[in-house]
């Protein structure tokens, strides 16, 4: 299969002042084409620095796709470095200078004499028409390597590779069957213990290759499926995706785009039960993540964020419980999940307490605990969990097992 390099050009990425979603975006459409990306690399506009990566790229991938360095500035160096590469001089290119005057004009912006660059491109490469920007793109070979400089912006790049690079893809003969990649989504085990069940199936060499990665304590299997059609590689994938489900059983939430959020809130519709929320530790987290999901019916009724002394008592914490146990305590989340449930005449109370950073630590209790409560009509139950982590992570875990709890739960009742 064919390998590809992506290189992203920008001081603002390598300083960390913008974030690079070009090379994923890339990785994924080029994944459609059966082409393999190999390597994501990014660089800052420096003559040097272009020059080595251009030329590594060029011996070791089939294609290298650029993203960025296509402006009128002086470091904008992309133009230059391919044509210094590959021993040709720039050339004008009359029809491309006239879009650009077109481009400004329309937009009743200055037309700088700078911006002529933006008409220069190595000789003997092919244009890559950009209907969107002012910042044509390059197709040439460079050390028997096809090479597509396309211009940094996103909307421009996107539209630029499907509109110029896709069709020649296909021309080339570098596109070859499809990639497709299937990602399932777990949450409730470690990574450790995620591969440990699954291990014939995540060692190397196995087809199709089976990867694991996680991330803020979702763990999320990936696999490859390569094939002629798609319809092919999606053969490869059903019976080990099948297999995953087998033996992670409820710890798989979902797949591909779906969020444990929207997983929980299919769930609590199918079960046509409400849901109020009170969060100590989490301070609304729950709450964010219920309201970014996708409701066919209203079931969540809303939440209380019970940080101090009014916050709890309108959870429903009692005085006794605070003083004897403390809010940040198991006590206290049982008590908070029973009291909102009634409160806003819900069917399921859920809370959230525990202790996200040192300075709320005490002789008893460390940072990093956290509980999670669920109450219902006739009954109730605790979780608790020790987070190695971050206050942020601490908080975005619990407020991921709070929902995870709330899934399982659900999926009990229904069984």
């Amino acid at each position: 299969m064919t390998k590809a390099e992506i290189i992203s050009i920008g001081s603002e990425l390598t300083s960390g002042r913008n974030l690079d979603t070009n090379s994923a975006w890339l990785s994924r459409e080029l994944a459609e084409h059966g082409i393999e990306v190999g390597w994501h690399t990014t660089i800052a506009d420096d003559r040097a620095a272009n020059l080595d990566c251009f030329s590594i790229a060029s011996r070791r991938a089939a294609l290298v796709i650029s993203t960025g360095g296509l402006g009128p500035t002086l470091d904008d160096l992309t133009r230059e470095v391919l044509a210094e590469l590959a021993g040709v001089p720039l050339e004008y290119h009359e029809p491309s200078w006239r879009h650009i005057e077109g481009i400004l004009r329309n937009r009743n912006r200055p037309l700088p004499e700078r911006n002529r660059v933006q008409a220069m491109f190595p000789k003997g490469s092919e244009v890559l028409f950009n209907a969107r920007g002012t910042a044509p793109g390059v197709w040439m070979r460079l050390n028997g390597t096809m090479v597509a400089a396309l211009p940094g912006p996103p909307r421009e790049m996107v539209g630029m590779f499907h509109d110029e690079v896709a069709p020649r893809l296909a021309g080339s003969g570098l596109a070859r069957g499809v990639l497709v990649q299937r990602r399932i989504h777990t949450f409730g085990e470690g990574e450790s213990a995620i591969e440990e069940k699954l291990s014939d199936l995540t060692r190397r060499g196995h087809n199709p290759e089976v990867g694991i990665t996680a991330s803020d304590a979702t763990i999320t299997l990936r696999i490859f499926g390569k094939g002629s059609t798609r319809a092919a590689a999606q053969a490869q994938i059903a019976p080990i995706e099948a297999v995953i489900r087998e033996r992670l059983g409820g710890l798989v939430y979902g797949a591909d785009e779906e969020e444990l959020e929207q997983a929980t809130a299919e769930a609590l519709e199918e079960s046509h039960l409400s849901l109020a929320t009170a969060e100590g530790v989490t301070g609304g987290l729950v709450a964010a993540m219920l309201d970014r999901a996708r409701w066919k019916r209203r079931c969540y009724l809303g939440g209380i964020v019970a940080h101090g002394l009014p916050g709890e008592a309108l959870a429903g914490l009692p005085e006794t419980t605070r003083l004897e146990h403390g809010s940040r305590s198991a006590e206290a989340a049982l008590a908070m999940a029973r009291g909102v449930r009634l409160a806003m005449g819900a069917d399921l109370g859920l809370a959230t307490a525990g202790i996200a950073s040192p300075g709320e630590a005490g002789p008893e209790k460390e940072a990093g605990q956290a509980w999670v409560a669920l109450a219902w009509q006739g009954g109730d139950a605790c979780w608790p969990h020790h987070w190695f982590a971050s206050p942020a992570e601490v908080r975005s875990r619990t407020a991921k097992k709070a929902l995870n709890q709330l899934r399982l739960h659900l999926m009990e009742r229904r069984a």
